[in-house]
């Protein structure tokens, strides 16, 4: 049985992350104050917008979950989903299944350790063997790559390379959409686990 993930996440309140906020700096090639303000602007929004992709400025915003059951998602309380998230993957690794996912091992499964830690949450052991993630977690990204960390390529992409339809949207809208409709949000994340489930299904 194999289990498919994807961690969706935002950035931290602007209260919060004001408090480690670096003090931008506009081009020294601009003289007129209203460039220089507006360059600076454009930074600041470009660091918020980044945010939500460090663990350090950023939280886990929903846990989607595709499994024999179907589609279903883990939100609400951070904490509280982090331990219904390791509760999940301890249960599905232990009885020799797999979690399968697309860049997991580079980005979800750190950012939901780092973020675990914050909370005082230790995740399961089972999920690592040593410096290595367990033989049971299943990268399609690095499937792809066939050990080359240089080799390109998206769930987009790889999606369309097998002639699947690609993605529905773009992670960077999820929290804003998140916010305006939740429905319309939510399908995008089942539509993102459905295409990995189908790579999972061409690739091994």
């Amino acid at each position: 049985m194999k289990a498919y993930f994807d961690c969706e996440t935002s950035a931290l309140p602007l209260e919060i992350l004001q408090k480690s906020m670096p003090i931008f700096e506009a081009n020294k090639t601009l003289k007129d104050p209203e460039k220089i303000a507006a360059d600076i602007e454009k930074k600041r929004q470009a660091y918020i917008a980044d945010a939500a992709l460090d663990p350090l400025t950023g939280k886990v915003l929903a846990i989607g979950i595709y499994d024999e059951l179907g589609f279903s998602c883990i939100s609400g309380d951070e904490k509280t989903m982090l331990e219904t998230f390791w509760k999940l993957a301890d249960e599905t690794l232990s009885t020799s299944n797999q979690l399968v996912g697309f860049n997991v091992n580079d980005f979800d499964l750190p950012f939901l350790f780092k973020r675990s830690w914050h909370h005082g949450i230790q995740p399961p052991k089972i999920l690592r063997d040593g410096r290595y993630w367990n033989r049971d977690i299943i990268d399609l990204r690095e499937v792809w790559q066939l050990g080359d960390r240089q080799a390109v390529g998206g769930l987009d992409a790889v999606s369309r390379f097998f002639g699947l339809e690609g993605k529905s949207g773009s992670g960077k809208d999820f929290a804003a959409t998140w916010e305006s409709d939740r429905a319309a949000a939510l399908k995008y994340l089942e539509t993102d686990l459905l295409l990995t489930k189908k790579l999972a299904e061409v690739m091994l």
